[in-house]
Order: C-alpha cells, then structure tokens, then sequence
C-alpha cells in the first residue's frame, strides 16, 4: 500500500482526532492516492497517520457506510472496488439528485448566480472535449457543489453531503464502462449552460436529465418516437 507523507502531527480532542483521520483517509481515496481494492493495513495507516488503531477502525466503519470501504468481518478492510456494470445506474442516481437540486434551486437564484452556474456548465463542456477524465471530475464536482450550495432545502443538502462524494467516485473509476461519448456529454452541458444564461429552468431540467440518461427525458422521447410525420 503506497504510504503518503506522514502529516504534522497535532494534539486535540478524541472527536477532533477521529475526524482528522477519516477526513484524510478519505481524500487519500477520492484523489487515487489509495487506488480501489487496495488492502488498507492498520499497522501502515497507523505509521502513516501518526494515531492508535482506535480513531483508524472508527474512520473505515463510517467511510464503509458511506461506500468508500469494503471491511470483511475478522478479516481485513480494502478500498471499495466499483463494479462496472453497476456504472450506469450509478449514473442516473447522480442524475436524480442533480435533476432535484436543479429543480429546488434554480427558482431562488439571481441572474449573477445563473450566470456562474452556466460558466460552470460550460467549463464542463470544455474539458469533456479535452477528453481530460480527472478534470472533467473537478469541474463536474465543482458545478453540482455550486448548485447544492445554493439550494434552499437543508434535508436535501445533507443527503447529498453524505452520498455524493461516494455515487462520485464510483462513476469515476467505472466511466469506461458507460461507452462514454464524451463530445455527446460535452453538447450536454453546452445546452445546460444555454438554458441557465437564457432563465429556461424546463430546458435546464431537460438538459440534465440527458446528461445522466434519465429514462423518461423529452429528449429521449422525442428521440424515440422518430422525426415528426411529413
């Protein structure tokens, strides 16, 4: 297990300690430092990180309940290993919490904040069409982040808090999967950013269903049934 530079250590309360831990553990695995089916071994986490076994296993059973850690009873814990062709359902769960936020926050927003949000959007664009997986990642996280932080519903917030870092994650690792056209999702969030600059909240909703491909989209409808009759 590849073992990154030790951290200043730092004195504090158990609970500061214990969060400290599984905040560091878990950047370590979102950024690819600790690649997925990794074996993570106590006794190196322990040399690592400075800390007992304790605020360790503390840290791996909430990160095993969030989706980033796999633990065998008596046995060992290892980074989870997303399974491929769970990679598009895994998708559009994104999607439906991307589609709920669009549609609770995009009434409460001024014209400056659908101007950011759709700059976002478009450089969402531009990497897919740079074909750069790590930066379409940030700039995808960094246009949802927008969004959900602007969103009025706190229950909402919070689910997304602690789901979304993980659903993420395993889209990441397992993209390959979905036969990614990455110019198709590039024109997406192209038509996202148009939508957003133009105050077409029903078009927004539309755009990013089909980003996600979300059964039941106009889009995919429309694509269904054929052209008009002549």
């Amino acid at each position: 297990m590849p073992i990154p530079h030790s951290p200043e250590k730092t004195t504090g309360p158990r609970e500061l300690l214990r969060e400290r831990v599984y905040t560091q553990l878990k950047e370590a695995i979102l950024s690819g430092v600790l690649l997925p089916g990794e074996r993570l071994d106590e006794a190196a986490l322990r040399g690592w990180l400075g800390v007992s076994g304790t605020p360790i296993r503390q840290a791996l059973h909430t990160l095993s309940l969030e989706g980033l850690v796999e633990t065998a009873p008596q046995s060992h814990s290892a980074v989870i290993a997303p399974r491929p062709e769970e990679a598009l359902d895994t998708l559009q769960t994104i999607g439906v919490l991307v589609t709920g936020a669009t549609i609770l926050t995009l009434p409460h927003l001024t014209g400056e904040d659908r101007t950011r949000l759709a700059a976002l959007a478009g450089d969402v664009a531009a990497q897919h069409r740079r074909g750069d997986i790590p930066s379409i990642a940030k700039a995808a996280q960094a246009y949802f982040g927008s969004l959900v932080q602007a969103c009025p519903n706190a229950v909402f917030v919070e689910l997304v808090t602690q789901t979304g870092p993980s659903l993420s994650y395993h889209v990441t690792v397992t993209y390959r999967a979905l036969e990614a056209d990455l110019e198709e999702w590039a024109q997406g969030y192209t038509d996202l950013s148009a939508a957003l600059r133009a105050g077409d909240d029903e078009r927004a909703i539309e755009a990013t269903k089909r980003i996600f491909r979300m059964r039941g989209a106009r889009g995919d409808r429309d694509a269904a049934a054929g052209p008009p009759p002549a």
